[in-house]
């Protein structure tokens, strides 16, 4: 497989979407090329790397939305809570000005559901938030389930960005407020194994912190509820790690 391009793109505009989330748009020419209908995919950003700096620190975010005619690419960033520890893309964020360059590679796949389903279950924390919501964009009129998001302050609720009327009416959206994420990793899961399951077969799509999906995903084996070809089930970071330790406890763990 061919490697994805590396793009030298620089900052456009800093906005922030919620207490715990900002919205950067990047731009750059060689965006021109950059594949459509992208939403939910990630992309990967390369930090600078104060150990090692010819080796870049490299993070996955997921693409809100590219437009190649205008060369914008836009990415939500889950910001930290005051007095958590700062990794790399936390520390750029603070202190990131418009006209900063950064550079980019990808994207990789899209991460989204099976409309061939009967109902749906989207469950994430504000990390995957984005992904999610490019889901429920996608979603027939008539599609029937859950969204369950995760957030540290109910304030948080408008990250998602899409009115009432965007939103299917067969879809219900139920909030949660964590003021420590990660910390509950049974959260998610109980609040999943509380709800009137729907006739038919549903797709499940959820991603968090790691031992928050792991107790998603061994409670959905335990019901027999889905099988792996009918759920999107994936952590995007793991409460105490570095990224790095990160991909290394999801590559063992979710493979078990």
């Amino acid at each position: 497989m061919a490697r994805s391009p590396v793009r030298e793109l620089s900052v456009q505009s800093i906005e922030s979407l919620s207490p715990h989330m900002k919205r950067v748009i990047l731009t750059g020419e060689s965006l021109s090329d950059f594949p459509p209908n992208q939403a939910s995919a990630y992309v990967k950003l390369a930090f600078d790397n104060p150990v090692t700096p010819e080796k870049p620190l490299l993070r996955s975010y997921s693409v809100v939305d590219c437009d190649q005619a205008e060369q914008q690419l836009i990415i939500d960033f889950a910001v930290h809570s005051e007095g958590e520890d700062q990794g790399p893309a936390a520390r750029w964020l603070e202190q990131v000005t418009v006209g900063d360059s950064i550079p980019v590679s990808g994207p990789g796949p899209t991460k989204l559901v099976d409309l061939e389903a009967d109902w749906f279950v989207l469950a994430g924390d504000l990390t995957a938030l984005p992904a999610i919501r490019a889901n429920i964009e996608i979603l027939p009129s008539d599609a029937k389930g859950y969204v369950i998001l995760e957030i540290p302050h109910q304030d948080d609720q408008q990250s998602l960005g899409l009115d009432a009327a965007s939103i299917p009416e067969g879809l219900e959206v139920i909030w949660m407020v964590n003021p420590h994420p990660g910390k509950q990793k049974g959260l998610l899961k109980e609040t999943l194994a509380g709800l009137t399951r729907l006739p038919g077969k549903p797709y499940i799509w959820a991603a968090s912190e790691l031992n928050s999906v792991l107790e998603i995903r061994s409670w959905i084996d335990e019901e027999s509820l889905a099988p792996r070809s009918s759920r999107y089930i994936s952590s995007y970071w793991q409460l105490g790690l570095a990224d790095e330790a990160h991909k290394v406890q999801k590559k063992q763990r979710l493979a078990e």
